[in-house]
């Protein structure tokens, strides 16, 4: 059976989830920003949440996880850096992999955002939890000195195959889908994909699940391989990662 997967906001911006295996009962929190949140959440699934997933160390991400765990039981995994903010079970790293219900997740280090950040992807089950290295038509912010590493961990998701879903730590859609329209204004799908946000804004609709095909079509960030990408920032026949970089530091300016 297939995994169910429940996501909704908590605190202002960051995504709430869910992962429920029908078969087993099992149920993983992806994060914890918000503790009542996930727990009320849970309960009104019916789910009982059995393990926590911590895709990387900041705060707005692991702040509930201790009470989410006093509360239920529930196993945590996650990096070595989140240690002193979330009470690990279980430290992972690259190569590891976390068994869920029949699903089994590649544990990858995706750093850039975070130095410890990892990214959950489950290949048979064509989801990948990625935190705050994809969002829906953006990417996380990028520590100093470390443009190389995000583009790095960006390019190994954008190698997963089309149909996988993406869920990423946060609804910055319309903020996102405004800098793509501004870079790459000849792209229809982003056109489309713009007027789409404005709507779930507008709706209050949460939106933090995109798939790899989506964003290739319309995330800059994984576009920057295309010669309109790199013309907008002044690299016409750049490398890619350099365009990336670029795309990066005037996302942040803009």
């Amino acid at each position: 059976m297939p995994l169910d997967l429940h996501v909704f906001r908590t605190l202002a911006d960051n995504a709430g989830a869910l992962l429920h295996d029908p078969a087993s009962g099992a149920c993983a929190a992806i994060d914890v920003p918000e503790a009542g949140a996930v727990i009320a959440a849970a309960k009104a699934k019916g789910w009982t949440i059995s393990d926590i997933f911590v895709t990387h160390a900041h705060h707005d991400h692991t702040q509930g996880v201790a009470e989410v765990k006093q509360a239920t039981g529930a196993t945590v995994v996650g990096p070595a850096d989140a240690g002193p903010s979330a009470p690990l079970d279980r430290v992972i790293a690259e190569g590891d992999a976390v068994s869920f219900g029949g699903e089994r997740f590649e544990i990858w280090h995706t750093p850039g955002h975070s130095d410890g950040h990892l990214s959950f992807v489950g290949l048979g089950a064509r989801l990948a939890l990625v935190g705050d290295v994809v969002f829906v038509m953006g990417c996380g912010r990028v520590q100093p000195g470390q443009m190389e590493r995000m583009w790095t961990s960006l390019t190994r998701v954008m190698a997963l195959p089309d149909d996988t879903r993406l869920l990423g730590g946060h609804d910055y859609t319309l903020a996102n889908a405004r800098f793509a329209r501004s870079v790459d204004p000849a792209n229809e799908a982003v056109a489309a994909r713009f007027a789409e946000a404005e709507t779930a804004k507008a709706e209050g609709r949460f939106w933090a699940l995109t798939t790899v095909a989506e964003e290739k079509a319309t995330n800059p960030f994984f576009r920057a391989g295309e010669p309109a990408l790199a013309a907008a920032v002044g690299l016409a026949g750049a490398a890619p990662g350099a365009v990336f970089a670029a795309l990066r530091e005037a996302k942040n300016r803009f």
